[in-house]
């Protein structure tokens, strides 16, 4: 633990913008003006990797920083890095997630680097492509698309490069180039993408030697023993990623360089490393047996790989703060589930990765552990243990669930069984999908005040929806609400595949693309489709305040009020009808295994089956998800009062979780109002989360999540999350952030210290936090 600790400590500071990254990509992109666009990115690449500072941190034995001196901010001038320019000034004291700031950098980015990329970047040529949707989605109320920011939600497929080394690619893209020239095919994009192949490649070995150029260097002025680590690390980058390697620490390090590499050439959201405890095992098992490592080594090695992923921060400005608050990475790591033959695969790393979690108290990687019916109880012992304990950076995904919305799909049963998540609690087939899994969310509480409203949007006073009459009845609602629904889908689909053109043509992804099975075989990068899975997910935000509205409105017109009246109530945010919207507070809400669920049921297949009907960019489907980020407390702001009651401007619910305050019948019933939805539509993912005091949990508390965990396998829940806080304690954060700077809190698919949240999101969080069990 000693190390660890000390490990811990060199990335407790400030983190800082990190323009290195920034400055060499342009460099390159100047120079390569007038390439195709595949050889400059993998250039750019090559000269990025080359070049940018390397540094070995004290006491590390995974090595390869992400940005000199972390942690810091990665910036991407060619997404969406250019935002942050006109902030610039008050990163360095903004009242969340504050950034330093050099003023030489701030005078190179403005200068020299904004100018550049203004015309050239993913937004510009995209923009012009859909100047409509950009006019609705600039308001920030209806949806949000993320790929103006790059594509990169994606698990690797680190089994597949293990296997390999990069040493493979470089000859076999050279014997494809000269296959092809040889048979007198002149297919000019594959000829490229082999090309292409062989520049990153032998960047990545480059990259591994300059490390290993400094191991040996420092190794001549340190002590005995990290002179001894040193020169050890030295070996290791000689060997891996260029050669496959042959122990767990070779393991562990190719893993890292390939996934600090790739943070280098992609936005840095959602690149995970898929079912980490199950291809890192043979080579455990193998230094085990022949005496080269221990468990207490093995636990160092995970250590100092949990604590690299918290090198980086998104370099969000204060719009995109609000909507994606708490500055994480979202790098996702799956331990558990099952085997090929269905057989429970947990094993001794998996309970060595909670231990490592259990130690290592920071935000990242995201932990997502795979269940079952088949996972042993002493597996669930030492994860609810962990859970009840306060480490809120925990996902915990049913497999038997998973798997029926996968196969709804289209994936094929051979890949079931190994699929792995992404980013916050998305799932895919793991090593062959490429599903831009967070590419869009959407305000579905916008498609009812449209509804309501004959199209009109009441917070800005434009018509976005359809202009279609007022509905006069609950069934005409319902009716109305569904079309409105599907108008805004459309819209994001149409939005959502410009993108995808926008991304393959002015950022492709050599490396990225060696990453997933089958694109280095067929030729063909990742963002044209080279994956034999391809999706492209959207989220559903705020289901349960439009179940809440529809069963309000039932109860409402049962009672004697008119529809018209209900819909002047929420123009007016029910100023002058108090009556009214104390009766709309308690009708039946969703999430206390009541009448109001099969709303909800309803709500999110209608959602789920227009968003099936269309296919993307690269050929494949577009996936629905449920899950919000903080989308739900942005949004939120710009929704008007709706007939649930929520007044104008509240946070809408986040997830498949009931709206703030409205488990009123506690936590069991929460998860078996949750557990009737139809996740086999959800083939996205969906996030449950389940808030629970410290102060009722008490003592039993382990038995009381394990309890939870079980229930909600049986149940047919899809993904459950804890948040085990008090909201004293939370208070307290609040007023004295300085005193609380590492708790963690899990969101909505992810974990933040709840002192780097925005006060909008801390105070939703304080409200949710339920005493009733």
């Amino acid at each position: 633990m000693d190390r660890v600790n000390k490990l811990i400590t060199n990335i407790q500071k400030p983190p800082r913008l990190s323009i290195e990254r920034c400055v060499l990509y342009t460099e390159s992109m100047k120079e390569t003006e007038g390439e195709p666009m595949p050889i400059r990115q993998a250039k750019a690449l090559k000269h990025i990797l080359e070049n940018i500072p390397v540094q070995i941190l004290p006491h590390e034995i995974v090595v390869g920083t992400m940005l000199p001196d972390p942690p810091g901010a990665i910036l991407f001038p060619e997404g969406v890095g250019l935002r942050i320019i006109n902030e610039l000034e008050s990163l360095p004291s903004r009242e969340t997630n504050r950034l330093i700031v050099r003023e030489e950098d701030a005078r190179i980015l403005r200068e020299e680097i904004a100018p550049y990329w203004q015309s050239r970047n993913i937004e510009a040529f995209a923009s012009q492509l859909m100047p409509e949707i950009i006019e609705v989605l600039y308001t920030g109320s209806v949806f949000v698309l993320t790929e103006f920011a790059g594509i990169s939600h994606i698990a690797v497929n680190y089994p597949y490069l293990l296997k390999r080394g990069f040493r493979w690619f470089i000859e076999e893209s050279r014997r494809n180039v000269v296959e092809l020239e040889d048979n007198g095919c002149w297919d000019a994009p594959k000829l490229v993408f082999y090309k292409t192949a062989e520049i990153v490649s032998e960047a990545m070995i480059s990259y591994a030697n300059r490390y290993a150029k400094l191991a040996e260097k420092m190794a001549d002025e340190a002590d005995d023993e990290r002179r001894e680590e040193l020169l050890r690390i030295a070996e290791i980058c000689r060997r891996v990623p260029a050669e496959k390697p042959e122990s767990f620490h070779e393991a562990v390090q190719f893993v890292w360089f390939v996934q600090s590499a790739l943070h280098q050439e992609n936005y840095e959201q959602g690149i995970s490393m898929g079912r980490i405890d199950q291809y890192l095992l043979p080579y455990y098992l193998k230094d085990l047996k022949e005496g080269r490592i221990d468990r207490k080594q093995a636990f160092e090695i995970l250590a100092n790989l949990w604590i690299k992923t918290n090198e980086i921060v998104p370099p969000f400005d204060s719009l995109l703060e609000l909507y994606f608050s708490g500055q994480a990475t979202n790098q996702a790591l799956t331990i558990g589930g099952i085997d090929a033959n269905g057989n429970d695969a947990t094993n001794d790393l998996s309970y060595l990765m909670l231990e490592v979690t259990k130690a290592v108290p920071l935000r990242q990687p995201n932990v997502h552990v795979r269940v079952s019916s088949k996972t042993p109880d002493s597996f669930l012992d030492v994860l609810a243990d962990l859970i009840a304990e306060g480490k809120n950076n925990i996902g915990i995904f049913n497999d038997e669930v998973i798997f029926k919305a996968l196969r709804s799909a289209g994936v094929e049963e051979e890949d079931l069984w190994n699929y792995s998540t992404v980013g916050c609690v998305e799932i895919a087939p793991f090593g062959n999908s490429f599903t831009s899994s967070d590419a869009a969310l959407i305000n579905l509480a916008k498609a009812l005040e449209y509804a309501l409203n004959e199209g009109t949007d009441i917070m800005f006073g434009y018509r976005f929806g359809l202009e279609i009459k007022k509905p006069e009845s609950l069934e005409e609602v319902i009716d109305a609400f569904r079309k409105q629904l599907a108008h805004i889908i459309k819209k994001v689909v149409k939005g959502s595949n410009i993108l995808e053109y926008a991304n393959a043509s002015v950022k492709p992804t050599p490396l990225l693309s060696l990453c997933i099975e089958d694109c280095f075989e067929k030729g063909v990068d990742v963002t044209l489709g080279g994956a034999k899975y391809n999706f492209t997910g959207i989220q559903a935000v705020g289901i349960a305040d439009v179940a809440d509205s529809l069963a309000a409105i039932e109860l409402a017109i049962k009672k004697g009020y008119s529809l018209d009246e209900i819909i002047e109530a929420c123009r007016s945010n029910f100023n002058g009808y108090e009556e009214l919207r104390s009766l709309l507070l308690n009708a039946p809400k969703y999430g206390n295994d009541s009448e109001a669920d099969r709303y909800a049921k309803l709500v999110l297949e209608m959602y789920c089956e227009e968003v099936s009907r269309y296919r993307n960019f690269r050929g494949g489907r577009f996936t629905a998800g449920c899950y919000p980020m903080t989308t739900n407390v942005a949004f939120g702001f710009m929704t008007s009062a709706l007939p649930s009651g929520r007044m104008q401007g509240s946070a809408l619910n986040s997830g498949v979780s009931p709206s703030t305050g409205m488990d009123r019948e506690g936590v069991t019933a929460a998860i078996k109002s949750a557990c009737k939805l139809n996740y086999e539509m959800l083939s996205n993912g969906s996030s449950l989360t389940v808030n629970l005091d410290s102060g009722i949990l008490g003592a039993k508390g382990k038995d009381v999540i394990k309890a939870l965990i079980r229930s909600f396998v049986d149940l047919g829940g899809m993904h459950i999350q804890f948040n085990v806080l008090n909201q004293d304690l939370l208070k307290k954060a609040q007023e004295e952030p300085e005193k609380y700077r590492w708790l963690l809190v899990r969101v909505a698919g992810w974990s933040a210290y709840f002192v780097e949240l925005s006060k909008a999101v801390q105070d939703e969080l304080i409200a949710r936090i339920s005493c009733k069990m």
